[in-house]
Order: structure tokens, then sequence, then C-alpha cells
């Protein structure tokens, strides 16, 4: 896949399943809660330092209420997203991108498939939101899905051979 055709790729998708008081088209309302993490792109294609981060943005909708929020993700952060997902499958709250800078989610299980959702921006821009959320059936294997077809679209290619040195992945490093 190429990176123009792979820009849509979504990492998380946590919405209202359809028939909430709250989707679009009822009674009038707007709103249909979302929380959504899209990958844009890799951050420095072609650089050995930044090209397997990815440029992400967060997009919380709620009722008239919605929120932008520009984060980078790396290979790291993934597989903490990972965690986070089998976590949330024994019923534990979770919180991702847990870090002094950018935005951070914290996922906490509500009534039985719901989750209540917060993405804080405490450092940049000072900006929190919660929404609760009433998950479809199936939601987790969802969000492992899109994990797996993120990675698939974006492998790591880059190798950090030892701290601050980092080479091309399966490329013979040059010894002179």
């Amino acid at each position: 896949m190429s990176e123009a055709a792979s820009q849509q790729n979504e990492l998380i998708r946590l919405t209202d399943r359809p028939g909430t008081e709250d989707a679009p088209g009822r009674d009038g309302r707007t709103g249909g809660r979302s929380v959504r993490v899209r990958v844009l792109g890799r951050h420095a294609p072609g650089s050995l330092l930044g090209h397997d981060w990815l440029d992400c943005e967060i997009t919380v909708t709620a009722d008239s209420v919605r929120g932008h929020f520009v984060t980078l993700v790396t290979e790291r952060h993934l597989g903490q997203w990972e965690t986070a997902l089998d976590r949330l499958g024994r019923g534990s709250a979770v919180r991702w991108l847990d870090e002094e800078h950018g935005p951070e989610l914290r996922i906490e299980p509500g009534r039985p498939g719901g989750l209540r959702v917060t993405v804080s921006d405490a450092e940049d821009s000072g900006v929190t939101l919660r929404v609760v959320l009433s998950l479809a059936p199936g939601w987790l294997d969802e969000q492992r899905t899109l994990l797996t077809l993120v990675r698939d679209a974006y492998p790591s290619e880059v190798v950090e051979l030892s701290p601050g040195i980092h080479a091309w992945r399966g490329r013979p490093v040059d010894g002179s």
C-alpha cells in the first residue's frame, strides 16, 4: 500500500454503536460520540531518526463539541497500545500516551458495553475532553485489527543498534 493510499489509516476507532440515543439523526441531534486516532503518515520519511515515527491526529466528537489533538506515535507506543487492549479485555482501565508532553488517552470500562474515554492535552493546550461511549459488540477485536493494519501499512524499517545509533533494518552496516 502506498503512503498516499494509507494516509486514512485509523489506529483507534471508538464510536457509539448504531441506535444509541445520541446517534446522528435521532431527535435532531448531530452527535454520535467518538474517539478516533488517525495516522496521517510517517513523521520524517527517509530519515533514520523519525522515519518510523507516525504523525497522528486524535479526534474527539461529542454532540456539538469536536476536538483535534496532534501527536507522534512510535513503535513503542504501538506496543503499549497492544498491551492496553489486553488490559481492556480483562476489564481494567488504561492510560495510553501517558508522557510528559502531548495528549494522553485514559480509557475506563463503564456499564456493560460502555467506556469512559478521556483525552487530556494538559501540557500543550490545557484541554481535556471526556466522552461516554456505548460500543458495539466486537469493538475490542476491531481495535486489534486496526492496530495490525497500521503496523502492516507502516512497518518498522529502522533499528537502533546501540543508544543513538540507528540503521535501516535489513541493510548491511558500513564498517568504515
